[in-house]
Order: C-alpha cells, then sequence, then structure tokens
C-alpha cells in the first residue's frame, strides 16, 4: 500500500475508533448518518472536551468520522493532505478537520451540524437534513437513562468550569431533561451564579411555570445577557402576557436586545401580538418599527401585508430593508408590484432583499426581472442574483433567504 493509501486507511480507522468509543461509552452506535452528527455534537460536549489532554487526538477522531458522513451523503474522496474533494453536485473541497479542531475549542457555535448543513446546502442546493428524528431522540433518551443529565447539571452549575463549558452543558441539559428539572431550575433563575445558565435550559423546557418568574426577572434585572435569555425563555412559553414587555425591549439601546426580544415576539405570535407589532409599524405604539417588522417576519401572518407594504415606501431606508425582507418570511402576491418598484432603487441591499422576496413570492413570474440584475453596475448585486438565480433553477424555488 503507497503512503497516500496508507494515510486515507488511517482515517478511516481513526472514524470507525470514534464510534467505538461513542458505543463504550454511551451505549451508542453511530452509522454516519446525517442524523447521527446531531448525536455526535452531543457526545463531544459531554465528554470529548472533558479530557483536553488529548486534544489532537480528539481532533483526528471527530474530523474523520465528519468527513465519513459527508463523503456516505454528499459524495467525494479523502485526500492525504486530509481534505475531502468532489463533495456534492459543485464537486468542492472541504477540510472537516479544521472544522473538528474549531468544534473543540470554540463549541456549539462551530457545530459539525452547522457545517455540515451548509455544506449541503452550498453543494448540493439541498436544506434537508436529518429526517429521521426519532434516530435522535432515541439516543437522547439514552442518554438520561444513563443519568448523563445529572453529570450535566452538575457541569452547569459548577462556577470552576469556564463560562462556555457551563453555556454548552445548559444547551445539552436542555435537550435530554425532563420535566422534574423546572422547581430548581425556576428556583435558580434569582441565582447570581447558576440564574443564566438555568435559563438557557429552559429554552428548551417550555413550561408555563416558568413565565412569571422569567417575567419579573425580565421587568427588574439589569444584566443585558440575562435580558437576551429571559426573552427567548419567554418566546419559547408563548404565553401572550409577555408581550407588552416584550415590546418594550424591541426599543432598548442595546441592538442585540432588540433583536432577541423580536425573536420572542416572532415565536409568540397570535393575532393579539400581531396587532400590537402593526401599531409600532404604524407609527401608533412607541417601539422600534424594524425590530417590529422582523417580529412580523417571525408570525409570518399576511394581516402585515398592507403595513408592510406602506413601509417599502418609508423615508427610512432601514424601515425599507426591513420591509422588503419581510416578504420572504410572508409571502404575499399583493407585494409583488411593490417590490418591482423598490427593486430599481439605488440601495444594492434594498435591491437584493426585493430580489430574494420576488424570488419567494412567484419564482417563475420573477425570473426575468432578476435576469435584468445580473446586468448591475455593482458587483455584490450579481453576485446575489447570481447565486438567487441557481436555487431557482436547480430547485424552482430560492430556497435560502437573504437576511
Amino acid at each position: 500500500m503507497d503512503a497516500e493509501k496508507e494515510i486515507i486507511q488511517s482515517i478511516k480507522i481513526s472514524a470507525e475508533k470514534f464510534k467505538e468509543i461513542t458505543k463504550k461509552k454511551f451505549r451508542i452506535i453511530l452509522d454516519y448518518s446525517e442524523e447521527s452528527l446531531e448525536v455526535a455534537d452531543d457526545l463531544i460536549t459531554i465528554f470529548f472536551k472533558e479530557h483536553k489532554s488529548h486534544h489532537y487526538q480528539a481532533v483526528v477522531l471527530i474530523g474523520s468520522y465528519l468527513g465519513e458522513v459527508v463523503i456516505n451523503n454528499l459524495g467525494g474522496s479523502w485526500q492525504k493532505d486530509f481534505s475531502i474533494i468532489n463533495v456534492g453536485e459543485t464537486k468542492t473541497t472541504v477540510n472537516p478537520m479544521n472544522r473538528a479542531k474549531k468544534r473543540l475549542s470554540i463549541g456549539l457555535g462551530d457545530s459539525l451540524v452547522n457545517y455540515y448543513r451548509n455544506l449541503k446546502l452550498n453543494c448540493n442546493y439541498d436544506i434537508n437534513f436529518a429526517i429521521n428524528q426519532k434516530i435522535i431522540s432515541m439516543a437522547r433518551d439514552k442518554l438520561k437513562k444513563d443519568k448523563w443529565d445529572q453529570i450535566l447539571y452538575e457541569r452547569m452549575t459548577n462556577e470552576n468550569e469556564p463560562r462556555y463549558a457551563r453555556e454548552e452543558a445548559a444547551d445539552i441539559l436542555g435537550k435530554i431533561a425532563d420535566r422534574s428539572y423546572l422547581p430548581k431550575l425556576i428556583k435558580n433563575i434569582d441565582d447570581p451564579v447558576n440564574g443564566y445558565y438555568s435559563i438557557i435550559v429552559l429554552q428548551r423546557l417550555p413550561d408555563q411555570t416558568a413565565y412569571k418568574p422569567l417575567l419579573n426577572l425580565l421587568s427588574r434585572t439589569k444584566s443585558p445577557i440575562i435580558k437576551m435569555q429571559a426573552a427567548l425563555a419567554l418566546g419559547e412559553i408563548k404565553n401572550t402576557g409577555a408581550v407588552d414587555k416584550l415590546i418594550e425591549l424591541i426599543n432598548d439601546e442595546n441592538e442585540i436586545i432588540c433583536h432577541f426580544a423580536s425573536l420572542a415576539l416572532g415565536k409568540i405570535g397570535g393575532d393579539e401580538t400581531t396587532s400590537k407589532l402593526l401599531e409600532v409599524v404604524g407609527g401608533l405604539r412607541e417601539g422600534n418599527r424594524i425590530y417590529a417588522i422582523s417580529a412580523l417576519e417571525g408570525i409570518g401572518d399576511k394581516n402585515a401585508t398592507p403595513a408592510l407594504i406602506e413601509a417599502l415606501f418609508s423615508k427610512d431606508e432601514e424601515v425599507k430593508e426591513a420591509a422588503a425582507r419581510a416578504f420572504q418570511f410572508i409571502p404575499d402576491d399583493r407585494a409583488f408590484k411593490p417590490l418591482l418598484y423598490t427593486l430599481q432603487h439605488s440601495s444594492k441591499r434594498l435591491k437584493i432583499l426585493s430580489a430574494y422576496s420576488l424570488a419567494h413570492i412567484d419564482p417563475p413570474k420573477s425570473m426575468p426581472y432578476l435576469k435584468e440584475l445580473l446586468k448591475d453596475d455593482t458587483e455584490l448585486v450579481r453576485s446575489h442574483i447570481a447565486t438567487l438565480l441557481k436555487f431557482l433553477e436547480k430547485k424552482g424555488e430560492p430556497v435560502v433567504k437573504c437576511v
């Protein structure tokens, strides 16, 4: 066997070793499926990140497994430099070892799942991922049965752990914990040491018993990160009693808080929420119009269409852009002609957002107008439109959204 074949064979052995470790440690069998990546991300947090003295070995094991998932599902072949060539329809070259290194160093923000989903989208123009959720649920049930939830809770509440480790522990705990944890999580809300992490868990265990404690906390805390996480948790609970407070937050001087509050309002939804947000968009109620429009995106109610069409002609450029973007999430034929008007605007961002919304409303009808933008003076506009047209030609629909 030549040197290149030996290297490739060693990578495949490393991928199998990763499977052996997870089977021995967790009694979970990984199978190179997309679903197995979701499980692998959980197991990396629980086990592999705890053994920092074996960092290099973990990178190889995780990167090898990730690469085999890519090859099994998207195609491609290993090279001696640990890259994979000819992935997907676009024959892309990738390096899963680099992602494994980031996953261990940075955390869930650089998860294997995010990497793979973006790769699948860019290589195969496909947004479908891990359709068989039962596989993931069964693995998480097994983790709970083996009491990994208790270990994660201990790690989450351990002040000697770094913040990112406690955040990751909280995130995974939320996936496998049952409602027996609710009383102590709710009790922890006011704890300056553990409150932040408990609220992260509550986002994955939404329950009405947490509604009032979270709303009270949101009213009195001055901590931006607590406000953000509490807003998200209230969004998951979906109690409309939180709407007025969240609308106050979309006018906060901290724009990240505004963003999180708008996400929460979008999740709560309902006629009452839509009505109050439309009052903000129409200037009848105090609030940031841009983030009110973002919240309406999340709700997706076509009752917002007339107000959003009016916002397309606002004197405020950011409001125009927000309204143009919203029609990707609220595709409505009534907005087609107004968007053709904003498509001619001098602002490159407004052109791009209008183009994407037109494509979401009526893909075939939008094609001639989009093709005209391939002649635009701005390279950024031409690049976006070329990508959008590829999706339309391959899938018959935009698939992605531009935000």
